[in-house]
């Protein structure tokens, strides 16, 4: 790819309005199960082939040890913010929930709903910190980009309730 003439803000303001972007702006990121399944040194090999996917990939020093997140964690049993509780059945790869809070419908008048003051869904959010993260990237010229974790209402729903109940419960009232 040749060399851009206008800065990565300017080419993703571009794509979002439709006005012919230099190249089309993405994100790519490598899930850490794949350690499970691919060699560390292919996989940086891989990524330092692909700058383009990979712009600011630096090799690691020594042995990559992936760090999983709560909810992606094998064998452990995660409850998130909702009461929802997880589980995985391989490292890096997010499970599925196991348990419901409002399995039944008893259990709604008890039912405490996390404070989005404090909670993303999903682990805990400090405001003040993303709102320092979103100005730095407009300092850097950056686009300003922020969003819902990936399951938010419907699939939320789904999550608290149980599928099957909440479908009977959407069309029966």
């Amino acid at each position: 790819m040749s060399a851009s003439k206008i800065n990565y803000r300017q080419n993703y303001l571009r794509t979002v309005h439709f006005e012919t972007p230099e190249f089309i702006p993405m994100l790519y990121v490598i899930n850490d199960a794949c350690y499970h399944v691919y060699q560390q040194d292919w996989i940086f090999d891989m990524m330092e082939s692909h700058p383009f996917l990979f712009p600011d990939f630096v090799r690691p020093q020594g042995y990559y040890t992936p760090s999983y997140l709560p909810y992606s964690r094998k064998d452990h049993l995660y409850t998130d913010d909702f009461g929802c509780i997880w589980k995985t059945v391989m490292d890096g790869i997010v499970g599925v929930v196991v348990k419901h809070p409002l399995a039944n419908l008893d259990d709604l008048d008890n039912y405490v709903f996390p404070d989005p003051a404090k909670f993303m869904g999903i682990g805990p959010i400090n405001w003040l910190e993303e709102k320092e993260r979103l100005e730095q990237l407009k300092k850097r010229g950056q686009p300003v980009i922020a969003g819902l974790r990936h399951g938010h209402t419907f699939l939320q729903l789904c999550d608290i309730r149980g599928y099957e109940d909440l479908l009977v419960d959407m069309i029966s009232d």
